[in-house]
Protein backbone atom coordinates (compact mmCIF):
# COMPACT_ATOMS: atom_id res chain seq x y z
CA UNK A 1 0.00 0.00 0.00
CA UNK A 2 2.80 2.40 0.96
CA UNK A 3 4.65 1.73 -2.30
CA UNK A 4 1.49 2.54 -4.29
CA UNK A 5 1.13 5.86 -2.46
CA UNK A 6 4.78 6.71 -3.18
CA UNK A 7 4.27 5.86 -6.86
CA UNK A 8 1.23 8.11 -7.05
CA UNK A 9 3.13 10.97 -5.39
CA UNK A 10 6.05 10.56 -7.83
CA UNK A 11 3.69 10.59 -10.82
CA UNK A 12 1.96 13.67 -9.42
CA UNK A 13 5.25 15.52 -8.94
CA UNK A 14 6.37 14.51 -12.43
CA UNK A 15 3.11 15.80 -13.93
CA UNK A 16 3.38 19.08 -12.02
CA UNK A 17 6.98 19.48 -13.20
CA UNK A 18 5.90 18.98 -16.82
CA UNK A 19 3.12 21.53 -16.41
CA UNK A 20 5.53 24.01 -14.83
CA UNK A 21 7.99 23.54 -17.70
CA UNK A 22 5.26 24.01 -20.29
CA UNK A 23 4.11 27.16 -18.49
CA UNK A 24 7.67 28.52 -18.56
CA UNK A 25 7.93 27.77 -22.28
CA UNK A 26 4.70 29.69 -22.87
CA UNK A 27 6.03 32.56 -20.76
CA UNK A 28 9.31 32.50 -22.70
CA UNK A 29 7.45 32.65 -26.01
CA UNK A 30 5.36 35.56 -24.72
CA UNK A 31 8.47 37.39 -23.50
CA UNK A 32 10.14 36.88 -26.89
CA UNK A 33 7.06 38.15 -28.75
CA UNK A 34 6.97 41.28 -26.56
CA UNK A 35 10.65 42.04 -27.17
CA UNK A 36 11.84 40.98 -23.70
CA UNK A 37 14.64 38.83 -25.08
CA UNK A 38 16.64 38.69 -21.83
CA UNK A 39 13.58 37.36 -20.03
CA UNK A 40 12.96 34.78 -22.75
CA UNK A 41 16.59 33.62 -22.53
CA UNK A 42 16.37 33.19 -18.75
CA UNK A 43 13.18 31.12 -19.03
CA UNK A 44 14.48 28.94 -21.87
CA UNK A 45 17.68 28.31 -19.91
CA UNK A 46 15.66 27.26 -16.86
CA UNK A 47 13.67 24.76 -18.91
CA UNK A 48 16.83 23.37 -20.52
CA UNK A 49 18.34 22.73 -17.09
CA UNK A 50 15.19 20.98 -15.85
CA UNK A 51 14.13 18.99 -18.91
CA UNK A 52 17.28 18.85 -21.00
CA UNK A 53 17.59 20.25 -24.50
CA UNK A 54 15.78 19.50 -27.74
CA UNK A 55 16.32 20.82 -31.25
CA UNK A 56 13.22 23.04 -30.92
CA UNK A 57 14.25 24.46 -27.54
CA UNK A 58 17.77 25.18 -28.77
CA UNK A 59 16.39 26.89 -31.89
CA UNK A 60 14.09 29.11 -29.80
CA UNK A 61 16.93 29.91 -27.39
CA UNK A 62 19.19 30.73 -30.33
CA UNK A 63 16.59 33.09 -31.76
CA UNK A 64 16.36 34.90 -28.42
CA UNK A 65 20.15 35.25 -28.13
CA UNK A 66 20.42 36.58 -31.69
CA UNK A 67 17.65 39.11 -31.09
CA UNK A 68 19.50 40.17 -27.93
CA UNK A 69 22.62 40.76 -30.06
CA UNK A 70 24.65 37.81 -28.75
CA UNK A 71 25.75 36.03 -31.93
CA UNK A 72 28.12 33.79 -29.96
CA UNK A 73 25.49 32.06 -27.82
CA UNK A 74 23.00 32.26 -30.69
CA UNK A 75 25.32 30.42 -33.05
CA UNK A 76 26.11 27.79 -30.40
CA UNK A 77 22.41 27.10 -29.99
CA UNK A 78 21.82 26.85 -33.75
CA UNK A 79 24.82 24.56 -34.25
CA UNK A 80 23.69 22.29 -31.41
CA UNK A 81 20.12 22.29 -32.69
CA UNK A 82 21.31 21.08 -36.10
CA UNK A 83 23.23 18.25 -34.44
CA UNK A 84 19.88 16.94 -33.18
CA UNK A 85 17.86 17.83 -36.28
CA UNK A 86 20.15 18.29 -39.33
CA UNK A 87 17.27 18.77 -41.76
CA UNK A 88 15.73 21.82 -40.08
CA UNK A 89 15.79 24.38 -42.91
CA UNK A 90 14.64 27.29 -40.76
CA UNK A 91 17.53 26.84 -38.33
CA UNK A 92 19.95 26.46 -41.26
CA UNK A 93 18.67 29.71 -42.77
CA UNK A 94 18.98 31.52 -39.43
CA UNK A 95 22.50 30.16 -38.98
CA UNK A 96 23.56 31.23 -42.48
CA UNK A 97 22.15 34.70 -41.81
CA UNK A 98 24.24 35.28 -38.69
CA UNK A 99 27.33 33.68 -40.29
CA UNK A 100 27.19 36.43 -42.93
CA UNK A 101 26.80 39.04 -40.19
CA UNK A 102 29.76 37.60 -38.25
CA UNK A 103 31.98 37.59 -41.34
CA UNK A 104 31.03 41.21 -42.03
CA UNK A 105 32.00 42.11 -38.45
CA UNK A 106 35.34 40.33 -38.83
CA UNK A 107 36.01 42.15 -42.11
CA UNK A 108 35.32 45.43 -40.35
CA UNK A 109 37.82 44.50 -37.63
CA UNK A 110 40.43 43.69 -40.31
CA UNK A 111 40.23 47.35 -41.39
CA UNK A 112 40.99 46.64 -45.02
CA UNK A 113 44.06 44.51 -44.40
CA UNK A 114 44.64 41.65 -46.81
CA UNK A 115 43.67 38.78 -44.53
CA UNK A 116 40.95 36.17 -44.93
CA UNK A 117 38.22 36.08 -42.32
CA UNK A 118 36.56 33.00 -43.81
CA UNK A 119 37.34 29.42 -42.79
CA UNK A 120 39.35 27.29 -45.20
CA UNK A 121 37.30 25.50 -47.84
CA UNK A 122 36.89 21.85 -46.81
CA UNK A 123 38.55 19.16 -48.89
CA UNK A 124 36.45 16.62 -50.80
CA UNK A 125 36.97 13.95 -48.13
CA UNK A 126 36.14 16.40 -45.32
CA UNK A 127 32.92 17.36 -47.12
CA UNK A 128 31.96 13.70 -47.48
CA UNK A 129 32.71 13.07 -43.81
CA UNK A 130 30.56 16.03 -42.77
CA UNK A 131 27.74 14.83 -45.00
CA UNK A 132 27.84 11.40 -43.36
CA UNK A 133 28.43 12.49 -39.78
CA UNK A 134 26.59 15.79 -39.41
CA UNK A 135 24.06 16.13 -42.23
CA UNK A 136 22.43 12.89 -41.05
CA UNK A 137 22.01 11.56 -37.53
CA UNK A 138 23.21 8.12 -36.48
CA UNK A 139 19.56 7.14 -35.93
CA UNK A 140 18.76 7.98 -39.56
CA UNK A 141 21.56 5.76 -40.83
CA UNK A 142 20.49 3.00 -38.41
CA UNK A 143 16.95 3.09 -39.77
CA UNK A 144 18.28 2.78 -43.33
CA UNK A 145 20.44 -0.14 -42.24
CA UNK A 146 17.43 -1.90 -40.68
CA UNK A 147 15.16 -1.28 -43.69
CA UNK A 148 17.70 -2.53 -46.23
CA UNK A 149 18.42 -5.61 -44.09
CA UNK A 150 14.70 -6.45 -43.99
CA UNK A 151 14.57 -6.07 -47.79
CA UNK A 152 17.65 -8.29 -48.01
CA UNK A 153 15.79 -10.98 -46.05
CA UNK A 154 12.91 -10.64 -48.52
CA UNK A 155 15.34 -11.15 -51.43
CA UNK A 156 16.75 -14.26 -49.73
CA UNK A 157 13.22 -15.63 -49.37
CA UNK A 158 12.57 -14.82 -53.03
CA UNK A 159 15.71 -16.70 -54.09
CA UNK A 160 15.05 -19.73 -51.89
CA UNK A 161 11.31 -20.26 -52.27
CA UNK A 162 10.50 -19.07 -55.83
CA UNK A 163 11.18 -21.32 -58.80
CA UNK A 164 11.04 -18.67 -61.53
CA UNK A 165 14.59 -18.09 -62.85
CA UNK A 166 14.19 -14.33 -63.37
CA UNK A 167 12.80 -13.78 -59.89
CA UNK A 168 15.56 -15.93 -58.39
CA UNK A 169 18.16 -13.76 -60.17
CA UNK A 170 16.46 -10.61 -58.85
CA UNK A 171 16.49 -12.10 -55.37
CA UNK A 172 20.16 -13.11 -55.62
CA UNK A 173 21.65 -9.91 -57.05
CA UNK A 174 19.19 -7.65 -55.22
CA UNK A 175 20.03 -9.40 -51.95
CA UNK A 176 23.78 -8.89 -52.45
CA UNK A 177 23.24 -5.20 -53.21
CA UNK A 178 20.93 -4.64 -50.25
CA UNK A 179 23.25 -6.47 -47.87
CA UNK A 180 26.10 -4.22 -48.99
CA UNK A 181 23.98 -1.09 -48.51
CA UNK A 182 22.88 -2.32 -45.09
CA UNK A 183 26.47 -2.82 -43.95
CA UNK A 184 27.57 0.55 -45.34
CA UNK A 185 24.74 2.48 -43.67
CA UNK A 186 25.41 0.66 -40.39
CA UNK A 187 29.04 1.79 -40.59
CA UNK A 188 27.82 5.33 -41.34
CA UNK A 189 25.63 5.16 -38.22
CA UNK A 190 28.64 4.35 -36.03
CA UNK A 191 30.70 7.06 -37.77
CA UNK A 192 28.03 9.68 -37.12
CA UNK A 193 27.67 8.72 -33.45
CA UNK A 194 31.43 8.80 -32.91
CA UNK A 195 31.88 12.14 -34.70
CA UNK A 196 29.14 13.78 -32.62
CA UNK A 197 30.80 12.57 -29.43
CA UNK A 198 34.13 14.07 -30.52
CA UNK A 199 33.29 17.44 -32.05
CA UNK A 200 36.50 19.37 -32.67
CA UNK A 201 35.19 22.92 -33.07
CA UNK A 202 33.71 25.70 -30.99
CA UNK A 203 32.43 29.28 -31.07
CA UNK A 204 33.87 32.52 -29.71
CA UNK A 205 31.59 33.82 -26.96
CA UNK A 206 33.76 36.80 -25.95
CA UNK A 207 32.96 40.20 -27.46
CA UNK A 208 36.22 40.64 -29.38
CA UNK A 209 39.02 38.13 -28.95
CA UNK A 210 42.67 38.31 -29.96
CA UNK A 211 44.43 34.96 -30.36
CA UNK A 212 47.78 34.57 -28.59
CA UNK A 213 50.88 32.56 -29.50
CA UNK A 214 51.07 30.59 -26.22
CA UNK A 215 48.50 29.46 -23.62
CA UNK A 216 49.02 32.30 -21.15
CA UNK A 217 47.70 35.84 -20.98
CA UNK A 218 51.05 37.62 -21.40
CA UNK A 219 51.92 35.77 -24.63
CA UNK A 220 52.33 37.64 -27.91
CA UNK A 221 48.97 38.41 -29.48
CA UNK A 222 47.83 38.67 -33.06
CA UNK A 223 47.09 42.16 -34.31
CA UNK A 224 43.52 41.52 -35.46
CA UNK A 225 40.63 40.43 -33.23
CA UNK A 226 37.86 38.02 -34.08
CA UNK A 227 34.30 38.86 -33.13
CA UNK A 228 31.73 36.97 -31.13
CA UNK A 229 30.15 34.05 -33.01
CA UNK A 230 33.19 33.05 -35.08
CA UNK A 231 33.49 29.29 -35.35
CA UNK A 232 37.02 27.87 -34.92
CA UNK A 233 38.52 24.41 -35.28
CA UNK A 234 40.11 23.03 -32.12
CA UNK A 235 43.70 21.85 -32.59
CA UNK A 236 44.55 21.19 -28.95
CA UNK A 237 43.90 22.25 -25.37
CA UNK A 238 45.69 23.11 -22.16
CA UNK A 239 44.19 22.00 -18.86
CA UNK A 240 44.12 24.36 -15.90
CA UNK A 241 46.08 23.64 -12.75
CA UNK A 242 44.23 21.26 -10.47
CA UNK A 243 41.41 20.83 -12.99
CA UNK A 244 40.51 18.41 -15.75
CA UNK A 245 38.72 21.18 -17.65
CA UNK A 246 40.68 23.03 -20.36
CA UNK A 247 41.68 26.58 -19.53
CA UNK A 248 42.99 27.30 -23.05
CA UNK A 249 42.17 26.01 -26.53
CA UNK A 250 44.50 26.05 -29.50
CA UNK A 251 42.30 27.05 -32.43
CA UNK A 252 42.36 27.79 -36.14
CA UNK A 253 40.13 29.72 -38.50
CA UNK A 254 42.53 29.70 -41.45
CA UNK A 255 46.25 30.26 -42.05
CA UNK A 256 45.89 33.92 -40.99
CA UNK A 257 44.26 33.11 -37.65
CA UNK A 258 45.93 30.37 -35.60
CA UNK A 259 46.62 30.61 -31.88
CA UNK A 260 45.36 30.12 -28.34
CA UNK A 261 42.14 31.37 -26.79
CA UNK A 262 41.04 31.22 -23.12
CA UNK A 263 38.14 28.89 -22.35
CA UNK A 264 36.27 31.78 -20.73
CA UNK A 265 35.83 33.33 -24.19
CA UNK A 266 35.26 30.18 -26.21
CA UNK A 267 32.79 27.32 -25.95
CA UNK A 268 32.91 23.92 -27.58
CA UNK A 269 29.89 23.01 -29.68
Amino acid sequence: MKSNIISVILVLFSTLNVWASEARLDSAAAAYASGNFAGAIALYEEVSKEKGVSSELLADLGNAYVKAGDYGKGRLCYERSLLLSPGDRLVKNNLNYIINKIEDNNKAEARGKKVSVSPDSPSFFTSVKRWIAFDHTSDTWAVWAAVTFILFCGCVALYVFVSDVLLRKIGFFGGISLLGISIITLVFSFMSAKARDNIDSGVITGFKVVLVSEPFSTAKSSALPLTRGTRLDILGMEEGRGSDEPSWYKVRLNSDYVGWIPSTEFEKI
